[in-house]
C-alpha cells in the first residue's frame, strides 16, 4: 500500500481511505448473517477492500485472505470493526513477510477477542446504556412529547457509532504497532494458542448450555432402577450434547453443507422423540 503523509493513528490516508470502506461496509454484517457462519460472510465482505488492496499482486493470497476473513465469527456488533482493525493490519504484515501459520493467527484472534468483547458490549451498551436511555426518553414519550423517541435514538446510537467508528481506526493501529514485534518474540504464538484455548473452552460451555440432549430409557434390574442418562452423567456431564456437536463438525469437515447438519439434527430429534428415547 502506497506511502503517504502520516495522519492521526500513524495510519497513511491512502490507509484511511480505505478503511472508511471497511468501515461501511461492516455496517452491512447482520443482513449477511446466518446460523453457519454467523457474522462471518458480513465479516469477509467487509474485508474485501482492504484485502484487494494489499494482495493486489497476489490473487491466490487474496483468496486465502477473503476465505480466512470469511470463517465463523460472532460478537457484539459494535466491537466488530475493532477486530476487523487488528486482523487486517496482520493481512498486511503477512502481504509484506509471511506469517506462519497465517489461518490460525487470525482465527485465533477473532476467537480470543470476540467472546470478551461480546459481553462487554452485551452488559454496557444493552443492559447499562440502553436502560438509562429508556428511561430518559420514556418519560418524555409517555408525556407524547415527539422528543422522546428521537432522544432515545441519538443518545445510543451515537456512542454506538462512534465506538464503531474510531474502533476501527484503533485495532488496526494497534495491530500495526505490535504484532511484528509480537511475532518476532514469540508472543503472538503464545496469545493465539491461549486464545484458541479459550475458544474452545467457550464451545464446550456453549455447548453443555445450549444443545439440551438427554437419554430418557429407564429400565428395572434385579430390582433396582436403571436410568441410563444417569450413568452417562458420572461419566461427564453434558457427553451426549458435546458427542452430537463432535459428529457435526466432523460432518461438515467431511465437506456436508450447513443445511445438511441442520436436516439430520431435525430428523434424527424427530426420531429419537417418537420412539421415546431422548428429549
Amino acid at each position: 500500500m502506497a506511502k503517504t503523509k502520516q495522519k492521526k493513528y500513524n495510519i497513511s490516508s491512502e490507509e484511511k481511505k480505505v478503511l472508511k470502506k471497511v468501515f461501511w461496509r461492516s455496517l452491512t454484517q447482520s443482513a449477511e448473517m446466518n446460523y453457519v457462519k454467523m457474522q462471518g460472510i458480513g465479516y469477509g465482505y467487509a474485508s474485501m477492500p482492504f484485502l484487494k488492496e494489499v494482495y493486489k499482486n497476489d490473487k491466490e493470497e487474496y483468496y486465502n485472505a477473503l476465505e480466512r476473513s470469511a470463517s465463523y465469527f460472532n460478537t457484539y456488533p459494535g466491537f466488530v470493526p475493532f477486530i476487523m482493525g487488528v486482523t487486517l493490519s496482520m493481512e498486511k504484515e503477512n502481504s509484506i513477510k509471511k506469517i506462519d501459520n497465517m489461518d490460525e493467527t487470525v482465527n485465533g484472534i477473532k476467537v480470543g477477542l470476540m467472546g470478551p468483547l461480546a459481553g462487554l458490549g452485551d452488559s454496557f451498551f444493552m443492559g447499562t446504556l440502553r436502560v438509562i436511555v429508556t428511561g430518559i426518553s420514556l418519560s418524555l414519550a409517555t408525556a407524547g412529547n415527539l422528543l422522546g423517541p428521537i432522544l432515545f435514538f441519538l443518545l445510543f446510537h451515537i456512542p454506538f457509532f462512534f465506538v464503531r467508528y474510531f474502533g476501527t481506526f484503533v485495532g488496526y493501529s494497534m495491530g500495526a504497532s505490535y504484532i511484528k514485534t509480537a511475532t518476532e518474540s514469540g508472543l503472538l504464538k503464545a496469545v493465539t494458542k491461549g486464545a484458541t484455548i479459550l475458544g474452545l473452552v467457550m464451545v464446550g460451555a456453549m455447548t453443555f448450555l445450549n444443545v439440551p440432549f438427554e437419554l430418557t430409557f429407564k429400565t428395572t434390574i434385579s430390582g433396582q432402577e436403571f436410568v441410563l442418562q444417569d450413568i452417562l452423567d458420572k461419566i461427564m456431564k453434558g457427553l451426549l450434547p458435546l458427542a452430537l456437536v463432535w459428529f457435526s463438525a466432523h460432518l461438515l469437515r467431511k465437506g456436508k453443507s450447513g443445511n445438511f447438519v441442520l436436516l439430520f439434527i431435525v430428523l434424527l430429534s424427530a426420531l429419537l422423540a417418537v420412539l421415546g428415547i431422548a428429549v
